[in-house]
């Protein structure tokens, strides 16, 4: 005889998933070595995370990420005065050499936006409801550094 299970799909998506706060307090400053960009991507993630990152070990992971968003602004300027090319040891065009650093500091990020829960499926992957983080997506996030 089988027993009946509270969730017979074994779908843990259609459980309610919704984590308890972490941490109910304002979020830390903002660390004097970030710049402009990355002054904003950190206190867009903490206000986006309110209770639900731990300021004592999270800090770092956001540190860092907001520091690869700096990166990031410092890297596309550079294109942005120099031109996507450049001339290369042949004299022929090449790609702007500072577009590789773009691509592998924008894969670091996508990492890092897993671990910290920033888009639907890690969230839901780290069992955080989809309410668990602020409605503002990260789309909109992105798109308001994106407006300076």
């Amino acid at each position: 005889m089988s027993r009946s299970k509270a969730n017979p799909s074994g779908n843990p998506r259609s459980a309610d998933v919704t984590a308890p706060p972490v941490h109910g307090g304002r979020a830390p400053r903002v660390p004097a070595s970030l710049g402009s960009v990355g002054r904003d991507v950190w206190r867009a993630v903490w206000a986006a995370g309110a209770g639900v990152y731990n300021p004592a070990s999270d800090r770092f992971v956001i540190t860092r990420y907001a520091e690869l968003h700096d990166r990031r602004a410092e890297l596309l300027a550079e294109i942005d005065a120099d031109g996507l090319t450049t001339v290369g040891s042949m004299g022929q065009p090449v790609m702007h050499p500072a577009l590789r650093f773009v691509e592998s500091t924008e894969k670091e990020l996508r990492a890092i936006e897993t671990t910290l829960g920033l888009n639907l499926e890690s969230r839901l992957r780290l069992g955080l409801a989809a309410s668990g983080i602020t409605e503002r997506s990260l789309a909109d996030l992105l798109g308001d550094l994106d407006d300076d």
